[in-house]
């Protein structure tokens, strides 16, 4: 049994990827201290599904500019440093999540002990940077970003990302490609299962979204469609679960088209455990985002969460989503086109058939091919394989 020490600046609770990566190592046989960001109201020390969760505390979660962040990205950095400074041999292996990505350099007194060290790429912090905040690939700050990005990676005993296409990119940027090893975001089958039947909601046609409320995930977008597509369905529901800097924004522009009764919002961030229940009778699925460096090179994993549920889902065309997914298995809608979306609403609302077309193809196409349980082997593995290295040459 190894002692394994896992970070991320995150809400634990919240982060499915991390759970769902933490738990299986749980499964594995090991044990698992997780550091996390504290969340206010939550307990510094838990225990969740066998993993120690311990929280790091920092400035306020309410930042608004890229130094706020990097001086909590900071904060978190030496935290975990000094976690490990006083007995850096205490774990067979540590597991860093970016973002930031030069947080899997705060493990060097490990690491010169020869303790491997995974780096596990969610996102590409300069291209969200790039979008988050206004900045154009030749400042200053995007190319440090992709500085430490490169030298994080370099770091590293083994880097983790998310899709084909992330990995392709890192490599591109100077890391060795036979290092990056993909780990796709998908949903925990645990969770999200199919059910058992299309929802019969009489005259209604729910929609649904959940997940975070950013303005790149063009939820404005999708409240302008059901504006325009109510008269065509009327009584059509748009739910949005989840929260984010957007949600004030979200609703003034709800109130502003009149659509109180057909647009509603979660009281906030709902835990993941309670997320099939609130969209099991969902007629489609949105993912309205808009098209940017940072969203094109996406595979939403709620579109896969509504996959492993059999609902239907109207998508943008962006190049990774289209690499797994056809028209016959989601209705593609133009993107940032509030009409182009409202007319794939009508469509589906008027279509039935079609609708359950789609959850049956994407199941049998995608959902059948990639599930966690099998997946999660391309993890644990690695895992494996790293602590039996350590022992070979400790020996």
């Amino acid at each position: 049994m190894a002692l394994i020490l896992m970070a991320a600046y995150t809400n634990y609770r919240r982060d499915p990827r991390v759970k769902r990566e933490a738990e299986a190592i749980i499964e594995a046989g090991h044990q698992v201290v997780f550091l996390a960001k504290y969340q206010a109201g939550e307990p510094d020390d838990e225990t969740i599904a066998g993993v120690r969760v311990k929280k790091l505390h920092g400035i306020t979660n309410d930042k608004t500019s890229a130094a706020s962040y990097i001086i909590d990205y900071a904060i978190f950095f030496f935290a975990i440093f000094s976690h490990l400074i006083v007995r850096p041999k205490r774990y067979d292996l540590i597991h860093i999540n970016n973002m930031p990505d030069f947080l899997v350099l705060a493990t060097w007194p490990a690491r010169i002990f020869g303790v491997p060290v995974v780096h596990d790429v969610h996102d590409l912090m300069p291209e969200i940077y790039m979008e988050k905040f206004g900045k154009s690939e030749s400042h200053w700050l995007i190319k440090i970003l992709k500085l430490q990005e490169r030298w994080s990676a370099q770091f590293a005993s083994a880097v983790l990302t998310v899709e084909e296409r992330l990995r392709g990119i890192l490599s591109l940027r100077g890391i060795r490609p036979e290092k990056i090893h993909v780990l796709m975001n998908l949903p925990d089958d645990r969770i999200f299962t199919m059910r058992k039947a299309a929802p019969d909601n009489g005259e209604r046609f729910v929609m649904v979204y959940h997940g975070t409320l950013a303005n790149r995930l063009g939820l404005d977008i999708a409240i302008r469609a059901v504006a325009k597509a109510v008269s065509q369905v009327p009584k059509l529901e748009f739910r949005i679960i989840g929260a984010g800097e957007e949600r004030e924004k979200l609703i003034a522009l709800r109130d502003e088209l009149g659509l109180q009764q057909q647009v509603t919002f979660s009281d906030g961030v709902v835990p993941v455990e309670r997320i099939p229940a609130l969209i099991a009778d969902a007629d489609i699925g949105l993912i309205p985002l808009r098209i940017s460096s940072g969203t094109d090179i996406m595979l939403p994993t709620k579109l896969l969460e509504y996959v492993a549920m059999g609902i239907p889902c109207t998508v943008p065309r962006t190049q990774t989503i289209t690499r797994y997914f056809d028209s016959s298995m989601v209705m593609f809608f133009e993107a940032e086109n509030p009409d182009s979306l409202a007319a794939a609403m009508v469509e589906l609302y008027r279509k039935p058939q079609d609708r359950l077309a789609l959850a049956t193809a994407a199941d049998q196409r995608f959902g059948q091919i990639y599930c966690w349980k099998q997946h999660k082997k391309v993890y644990t593995g690695l895992v494996e394989r790293l602590l039996g290295n350590k022992r070979i040459s400790a020996a």
